[in-house]
């Protein structure tokens, strides 16, 4: 029997439909009367299509996703590991391997102290496969993200090398292992080695954005208290001198984690006879070895803050401003900043060998202390560094 096809209606003509009209344009810049209430800064990741190679008379290391012209490669958490390894002779041998090492290392009283964090070897051929070992052998291994450090796991550290105090480092290397049976011992392995040293830079970022540092402290402090914390100094006197302490008052942004790359905005207000009284916030990084109960620690500055006057706070804010001055006291406010230096690159991290903690430290010492009443005062507040400025994007390293 045939089939026939149903009919169908003919469906009726499409609607007509008028164009909509041009989508206005926009621009960044501020209209008359217009204000940036908040502002989120993106860098773009670099391209990272580059090649690294590291060549030897019988080995030949080849590893991609590199930046172009590095002189080492660079892998961040959980990263992709990948190339390939060519030979310049594949008979004869018995196994072919890559290792990935980490290791903690530091010096403390003569004496070289050394940690495993990663240990990962990789069989990429061995005689027991029932084909002939390739001239050029592939590979793909990630990097782990943690460690066990004592019984407790943590993330791996960075690399990272204390080169002004305590002699510490966490390096990592790459090595390629070609095994050959020894002449007349067939039951011994040679072996010939490519060892590569690579750097693990784990990105991080704040977990909440921070105000931009041009944006003036006394419009964010009104409409947003919340973005601001609050770090009181107090600097003491002599006691026979009878004077009250002095009191400053140090605001950061409340987020505390700052990025390496980004100015951390800052106000200060001082209590104090202003001509007497030198003022400096700065970052001091402090590296600090543990070996048994032996801790040693090193300390340098990595940012030096630049202040400027400011009006002072509102009458109605409450710090002690509303509390009268004294004679020969002043009020004084200072706006200011301040940035790590380009030649830190590893953030804070903590193990039980090495730990490197961070701090914004606010100094106040009298110009001149045999004359002065006022007694020097430093107080460091803690802080973590991170990589990475805030963003909206998840992004995975």
């Amino acid at each position: 029997m045939e089939s026939i096809p149903p009919s169908y209606t003919p469906s009726p003509p499409s609607p007509s439909y008028t164009p909509s009209p041009p989508s206005p344009s926009y621009s960044t810049a501020l209209l008359p009367g217009e204000q940036t209430v908040e502002e989120t800064r993106r860098l773009g990741l670099p391209i990272q299509n580059g090649v690294f190679r590291r060549i030897t008379d019988n080995i030949t290391l080849v590893l991609r996703d590199q930046r172009p012209g590095s002189v080492t490669p660079v892998y961040g958490r959980n990263g992709l590991v990948r190339g390939h390894v060519s030979l310049r002779s594949s008979e004869g041998l018995v196994e072919v391997s890559l290792k990935l090492e980490g290791h903690l290392r530091v010096d403390t009283s003569g004496s070289i102290i050394t940690v495993s964090v990663v240990s990962d070897s990789y069989c990429l051929w061995s005689s027991s496969s029932t084909e002939p070992c390739p001239k050029t052998l592939p590979f793909a291994i990630f990097f782990p993200s943690s460690f066990t450090d004592g019984r407790q796991p943590r993330p791996l550290p960075p690399s990272f090398e204390d080169k002004f105090g305590t002699t510490g480092m966490c390096s990592y290397t790459l090595s390629v292992v070609v095994s050959r049976p020894r002449r007349f011992l067939s039951s011994f392995r040679s072996s010939d080695s490519l060892v590569v040293p690579i750097c693990y830079h784990p990105r991080s970022r704040p977990h909440a954005p921070m105000l931009p540092s041009d944006v003036p402290f006394m419009t964010t402090v009104k409409i947003s208290p919340e973005e601001w914390h609050e770090v009181l100094s107090t600097m003491n006197a002599t006691k026979s001198s009878g004077l009250t302490p002095v009191q400053c008052l140090l605001f950061i942004p409340s987020v505390q984690v700052y990025p390496l790359s980004e100015s951390i905005p800052f106000h200060l207000q001082l209590r104090a006879p202003s001509r007497e009284i030198n003022i400096r916030v700065y970052l001091l990084r402090q590296v600090v070895t543990k070996v048994f109960e032996e801790q040693k620690a090193s300390s340098r500055i990595i940012g030096e803050g630049k202040l400027t006057s400011s009006a002072p706070l509102p009458e109605n804010h409450h710090s002690y401003r509303n509390v009268p001055l004294g004679e020969g006291i002043d009020c004084l406010d200072w706006d200011g900043e301040v940035r790590c230096t380009e030649d830190v690159t590893a953030g804070s991290f903590v193990t039980n060998l090495l730990s490197v903690r961070d701090f914004i430290v606010l100094s106040l010492e009298p110009l001149q202390p045999a004359k002065c009443s006022l007694l020097g005062s430093k107080y460091c507040h803690p802080i973590r560094l991170v990589t990475d400025p805030w963003s909206d994007h998840a992004v995975t390293w």
